[in-house]
């Protein structure tokens, strides 16, 4: 009898708000259509989508989640552990196996599948936010929000075709917590419902904290809410049993919370979320030092050399566009405005600290940008609803202006969000050998082969090569970039050879691009943070990329590598092949120039640089003897380790 009946109850919800679903429907197509642009390209965006596909693979075929990682790290005793992602990879492979109807397992499948996630993800979470908007504030509220999640280039980032990551689904159970907390404590009311909203909301943001770790919002978030509105209530001399009901809410959905969190994550958690307030929260001067030190640890190597650990306020045009100006309204002008005209507003101190802390976080680091584009959506929410409001009796022309400027925002949206995702080639895509590369290896090494690597391509060698390496994207263990900084900076094989002692590997993976990088390699070689030590500071090193022109008259043909224009007997005449005594003066130092035969690119490299093994590898030094190159495409090559 309940089946029929829920039906029934559905049948009549779909016919009964049918212009609304269809809107909802729309937004649907809007944020999946962006991020999808990406299906284009053969394979994922990133490095960590292929750890987790990996993973996620593991479960598909096995049912079981490993112990510990089967590739990556080979050479740790035991196997390396793997972070607390469970119920993404789980819950991923779950969905896989039911769509695919538990047929047998095709990683060609499995590919699609992978990129086409986050854009589901992305897509379902740009709709969350029009029920919460609308929950919070009305529909039109909630379209906006709706709308521009779907755009806004922030979050659209990490919810793009091929970025599967456990962040993409994390936002999912945020927002739809917050919709039944907003339904819980939206009238400051206490009885079966509210509790029933609480729970809810509890659960949802246990699911968040068991998925990905910036969890760690929620508490934040709600609990700098609930003494703030509570505050309010007081001031509004409003009665005390209104702020009991909702205070009684507020506990029943964080206990719940904190205790299932608990369970899932461990207790560090709380920790965790004591020590980032404290230690980024701007009001102490040792505190603002470490927002401006990348990665917050001036001690760090990872911390100046990785990209995503720089200060996000720098990228705020790519990630926001236009679109920035509405956190600002909001916090400045209209969340403060409407907590002083609505007297039963008991909601928006969420959506405020929302962005507060989002916004902190976004201007400290880049890796943090993501997080703040949720709430930017949210804030034009709130300040088109606002507007509207105030524009509901004020004559015609200020209403089409109004709906102009705010039409226009919505042009802005698309456009970033579309030229965003537009620019974005998956690296892997882009030519330089490395997809080809990752193919051979697959097919023409043994199976239990293992690899001595740079971290920046471990993720891709384990998942599309599916063969063993030293270090990956994770950077689980610092000693594993070191070695292989030195082995690219040592000047002998039998230096080279003794590095690689504790790795006991079977091949060597190198990339062209090093050659350029001495200095950054040096900075994990001495695990030093100081650019200007003597021991990084000897190497001179610089690649040029060529381009090549033929004059439509004369054929005659030039090479600009860098600027520099060379003729086409100019350029064939720098050697290919490793030399030990410089070939060029450069204004009063003499180099090495080279032509890369691979990829025509020019590396100028002082004498320091030219006996390193990364150029020794890469201009086929003929004296090598423990190092046999076995594959070399573009710029990548690979060396058999024969000793």
């Amino acid at each position: 009898m309940m089946f029929p009946q829920a039906i029934t109850r559905a049948k009549n919800y779909v016919l009964g708000h049918k212009k609304e679903l269809f809107f909802v429907f729309l937004v649907f197509l809007l944020a999946f259509g962006i991020r999808a642009h990406l299906m284009i390209y053969q394979l994922m965006f990133e490095f960590d989508t292929y750890f987790h596909a990996r993973i996620a693979e593991y479960v598909i075929q096995n049912l079981t989640i490993p112990s510990v990682d089967p590739l990556a790290y080979y050479q740790v005793q035991g196997g390396a552990t793997l972070p607390n992602t469970e119920f993404f990879w789980a819950f991923t492979a779950i969905i896989f196996k039911i769509a695919t109807l538990g047929s047998a397992f095709s990683k060609d499948t499995w590919i699609t599948a992978v990129k086409i996630y986050p854009a589901l993800f992305g897509a379902l979470i740009s709709v969350g936010m029009y029920f919460l908007g609308k929950e919070m504030y009305g529909k039109k509220a909630g379209a906006t929000m709706a709308f521009f999640a779907a755009v806004v280039p922030a979050f659209v980032y990490r919810t793009m075709a091929g970025q599967f990551e456990e962040d993409s689904l994390g936002f999912l159970w945020l927002v739809i917590g917050f919709y039944f907390f907003v339904r819980s404590v939206k009238k400051a009311e206490f009885n079966k419902e509210t509790i029933k909203n609480s729970v809810i909301a509890a659960l949802f943001f246990s699911i968040m904290a068991w998925t990905w770790q910036m969890f760690l919002l929620v508490p934040i978030i709600l609990i700098a809410w609930f003494p703030s509105t509570l505050a309010l209530m007081w001031f509004r001399k409003e009665s005390n049993e209104k702020m009991l009901n909702l205070a009684k809410n507020f506990a029943i959905a964080f206990v719940l919370f904190a205790t299932l969190a608990t369970v899932f994550v461990g207790p560090d958690w709380i920790g965790t979320t004591w020590g980032y307030v404290s230690s980024y929260l701007p009001v102490t001067g040792e505190n603002l030092q470490r927002i401006e030190t990348p990665g917050g640890d001036a001690t760090s190597v990872f911390s100046i050399s990785v990209g995503e650990e720089q200060r996000g306020y720098d990228f705020w045009g790519n990630k926001y566009n236009a679109l920035i100006v509405f956190p600002f309204l909001a916090l400045l002008l209209f969340i403060p405005y409407r907590l002083l005209r609505k007297k039963d507003d008991y909601v928006s101190f969420i959506l405020f600290f929302w962005i507060v802390v989002t916004m902190l976080m976004a201007f400290i680091r880049l890796k943090f940008t993501y997080t703040f584009g949720l709430p930017v959506a949210a804030a034009a929410g709130i300040v088109l609803f606002e507007v509207f409001e105030w524009v509901g009796q004020r004559p015609g022309f200020e209403k089409k202006t109004v709906a102009f400027a705010f039409g226009f925002m919505f042009l802005v949206g698309i456009a970033a969000g579309s030229f965003f995702v537009a620019q974005n080639v998956p690296t892997i895509e882009q030519n330089t050998g490395w997809k080809e590369s990752l193919y051979w290896i697959n097919q023409n090494t043994p199976k239990d082969a293992k690899f001595f690597n740079w971290w920046d391509e471990g993720h891709w060698i384990t998942f599309i090569g599916e063969r063993a390496v030293s270090t990956d994207n994770r950077n689980y263990i610092l000693k594993a970039d070191i070695d292989l900084a030195k082995l690219v900076l040592s000047t002998s094989e039998e230096e080279a050879l003794g590095i690689l002692k504790d790795y006991n590997p079977d091949y060597v993976i190198v990339s062209e691009d090093l050659i350029g990088k001495l200095g950054s390699l040096g900075l994990y070689a001495y695990n030093t943070t100081n650019r200007n030590d003597p021991r990084i500071t000897k190497y001179l090193s610089a690649g040029l990329p060529c381009s090549v022109s033929t004059d439509s008259l004369t054929k005659k043909v030039t090479y600009n590598c860098g600027g520099n224009p060379l003729t086409e007997e100019q350029y064939n005449a720098l050697p290919s092949q490793w030399i030990s005594q410089p070939n060029q003066v450069l204004q009063t130092t003499r180099v090495f120039i080279y032509r890369s035969p691979s990829t025509g690119s020019l590396f100028i490299l002082n004498n320091e640089a030219n006996n390193t093994m990364i150029t020794r590898f890469f201009f086929n030094e003929a004296t090598l003897k423990n190092f046999e190159q076995v594959y070399s495409n573009k710029e990548v090559k690979i060396f058999k380790v024969k000793a």
